[in-house]
């Protein structure tokens, strides 16, 4: 029937564009299903090496898929180690700015990253001298990685160590080919002093994924109620194992119908009580409260 509409050469033609895409698509499957797997694994970080020591690396595919790393005591630095920067800390502080900054403030610290068009203040563009907040000298930078910046996107960094914070206050200031001008001795010695004086504690990590399992692991739902032995439960409750979990997570509610007003009404029904709960007079609190106090008492 086609040979009426088309010429042999024509429908020729289409089958082998046909072909083509056929083959493209089960090349983009393997591609998903074998290539892209082995990609992640073979850019894993070595499970016996923390990441601190493995450069800074997570996972390929997932940035919270690095290995868990026992906490550990960092004594006191040399200042004139990290004070002044050299290549090693160069080369940390830019591994430290993929990882952390490029979403907001761009791969060359324009601001024009990819995360940053809808920030309010935008972010702060490194390689101009102008509009710096807290400032560009050594000591702040340092204060505004470990402080972040109230009113803006800028959160603090001080989960990273007090080393790589000054790497990265040093790839930062290198990005900007403009004149920093002279450096507060004052400051400066003070931020010295902080590595000379004391070491820190660097606590315990896990994937983010693991974190997860545990916490699963060590959920105990909590104990269900049976709501239609009461008419005021009947009328107020329409999942008791759901409103039973919501309870348990509502400190207070025991003693204060304003506490439970709160959190009953709050995501009804998802949170096992009826949506008409937010009607409630405060006279229908105190009875609702009475009668959940009573219930779960007798259900321990």
């Amino acid at each position: 029937m086609i040979e009426r509409y088309v010429s042999p050469t024509e429908l020729k033609r289409l089958l082998s564009a046909l072909l083509v895409v056929a083959l493209f698509i089960a090349l983009l499957a393997v591609l998903a299903f074998l290539v892209l797997p082995g990609l992640r694994n073979a850019n894993a970080p070595d499970p016996g090496v923390g990441p601190a020591a493995a450069g800074g690396g997570t996972g390929w595919l997932d940035t919270t898929d690095y290995p868990p790393e026992r906490g550990r005591t960092v004594p006191p630095i040399d200042p004139a180690t990290v004070m002044t920067p050299n290549p090693a800390l160069l080369a940390r502080g830019q591994v430290l700015f993929t990882q952390n900054c490029v979403s907001c403030h761009g791969p060359k610290g324009e601001g024009n990253g990819a995360a940053g068009g809808a920030l309010k203040p935008p972010p702060r563009n490194f390689t101009q001298q102008a509009g710096w907040k807290v400032g560009y000298r050594v000591d702040a930078i340092f204060k505004t990685l470990e402080e972040g910046i109230k009113g803006s996107s800028m959160v603090s960094y001080a989960y990273l160590s007090k080393k790589d914070r000054m790497a990265l206050v040093h790839y930062i200031r290198s990005l900007g080919s403009f004149d920093h001008g002279p450096e507060d001795p004052k400051a400066l010695a003070e931020v010295a002093e902080r590595f000379r004086s004391a070491g820190e504690v660097i606590p315990n990590r896990i994937p983010v994924a693991m974190a997860m399992a545990k916490l699963e692991g060590e959920f105990t739902a909590p104990a269900g109620f049976n709501a239609a032995s009461d008419p005021v439960l009947r009328a107020a409750v329409a999942d008791p194992a759901r409103a039973a979990q919501t309870l348990a997570a509502l400190p207070g509610w025991r003693a204060s119908d304003q506490v439970l007003a709160q959190g009953a009404a709050w995501g009804a029904p998802a949170n096992g009580f009826n949506p008409g709960v937010a009607l409630y007079a405060p006279a229908q609190w105190q009875e609702l409260r009475s009668a959940l106090n009573r219930e779960l008492k007798e259900a321990r």
